[in-house]
């Protein structure tokens, strides 16, 4: 499982955010078109990603593990267990 706080994925996080920000400063700095042009597509492609690795960090940090402990699987195997059990024990229903 890969780990979404590691230092290596932090410096790549700023390293997108200071590259997305240089490219914008390129685009609205110069007078030449096609650098304008460049550097607004390289902010937007930078802006989407950024926005994307925070999503995931967020699903990543906020989700549970697909497993299940021993003490979980027989946790849920008794209240199976209960719910048999205590409809069993219910008088019958009356018919109308």
């Amino acid at each position: 499982m890969i780990r979404p706080n590691t230092l290596h994925g932090t410096r790549m996080i700023w390293l997108l955010a200071f590259v997305t920000a240089l490219a914008l400063v390129v685009a609205f700095t110069t007078h030449s078109p096609g650098l304008v042009a460049f550097g607004l597509f390289i902010a937007l492609i930078g802006v989407i990603a950024l926005a994307l690795i925070f999503i995931d960090r967020h699903m990543r940090a906020s989700s549970r593990p697909e497993h299940m402990t021993k003490g979980e699987l027989e946790a849920l195997k008794a209240t199976l267990h209960k719910g048999t059990l205590a409809a069993a024990q219910l008088p019958p229903s009356e018919d109308c």
